[in-house]
């Protein structure tokens, strides 16, 4: 398709475009003036080639994680990147002066596309368009067991922790020094939140803005006020608490009957949602860990699946709830929620 057309193109490739060139601007300054910069709560001192080298640390922890997904669980392989979705890239500054230090850029994109509208931008005859020496720090963190089959009797929860008490010594063994001093100033363990890789990479994006981007930005500004996105500010409701011992027996059942009619017969989620099958698949495989494992951050977790749900239409008078508005339900039924 042409890249003008895509859905991402307004609203996700030109804004980083422009904060890039920002980020490639204000790196070159610093070369040039090869400025120390200080942060004394983490007894850290930035100078240019410090802050590469330790770029470089995080990319060697990064492509160790992933051939850790890539050698020791055949899920990546089988699925082949069916999670490089429209909206799954979630690009932060560290991102792009990560890729400055590094002498890199982020990917300039052909007139005519492979993506299709509901594939990721980036996405280039079915590999990530970013260079390899460093991917988006979301897109690098993620994992997950893929759209499946798994062996009759599989616990989601037990597949999930395998892969995450991996990748665990991965990060522990790897981190660079800046990151462990965050570590110790938060009395926090990155690692610890692997189980989730969203909240993850997230945790991670706040360590890389405390440690590093801010001071960075105080000496070269390069972050803008961005538009707010309207959606999320119009939403009013808030999931705060899950109550699994309140979960309801059908929540499983709807699972299992929900996955096997997709695989069997993909649906076209309605137009007020812009949801995959292969979405729609990881997200019921997140609800059955959830149910399993209980994991830390669980209403964050559910929050963000809802948020992909929130607008399912109600069935007519007559019909039988969709799939999506069922799934809708269902996250409810395992919250408690404030003001709808």
């Amino acid at each position: 398709m042409q890249l003008t057309q895509h859905p991402e193109y307004q609203r996700v490739y030109l804004p980083i475009n422009d904060a890039a060139q920002r980020c490639q601007q204000a790196i070159a300054n610093w070369k040039a003036h090869n400025d120390t910069i200080s942060v004394p709560v983490y007894s850290l001192h930035w100078t240019y080639e410090s802050a590469r080298s330790f770029v470089r640390s995080l990319s060697n922890l990064f492509q160790a994680y992933n051939r850790i997904l890539w050698r020791h669980f055949h899920y990546c392989r089988q699925c082949g990147g069916q999670c490089c979705v429209m909206d799954a890239s979630d690009v932060r500054p560290f991102d792009l002066l990560a890729l400055a230090l590094l002498d890199q850029s982020v990917p300039s994109l052909p007139e005519n596309i492979t993506a299709t509208g509901r594939q990721c931008l980036y996405l280039s005859h079915q590999r990530c368009s970013w260079p390899a020496e460093w991917g988006t720090i979301k897109c690098w963190s993620f994992y997950c067991l893929g759209v499946g089959p798994w062996q009759p009797g599989s616990s989601i929860g037990q597949l999930r922790a395998a892969i995450t008490a991996e990748l665990q010594v991965v990060v522990r063994d790897l981190l660079p020094p800046a990151l462990r001093s965050y570590e110790a100033a938060h009395g926090v363990s990155l690692a610890d939140t692997l189980d989730d890789p969203v909240y993850f990479a997230h945790t991670v994006h706040n360590a890389l803005s405390a440690i590093f981007v801010a001071p960075f930005d105080e000496y070269y500004p390069i972050i803008h006020p961005s538009n707010t996105n309207n959606d999320q500010q119009t939403l009013v409701h808030t999931i705060t608490t899950i109550q699994m011992e309140d979960t309801p027996d059908d929540i499983s059942a709807f699972i299992a009957e929900a996955a096997e009619q997709i695989c069997e017969c993909p649906l076209s989620a309605p137009p007020e949602l812009t949801i995959s099958s292969d979405q729609f698949l990881q997200d019921l495989e997140s609800l059955q860990w959830i149910i399993e494992g209980q994991p830390s951050h669980t209403p964050e977790l559910l929050q963000a699946i809802y948020l992909r749900y929130i607008n399912a239409p109600a069935p007519a008078t007559g019909e039988a709830p969709t799939l999506w508005y069922r799934m809708r339900t269902h996250l409810l039924e395992l919250s408690s929620a404030s003001t709808l």
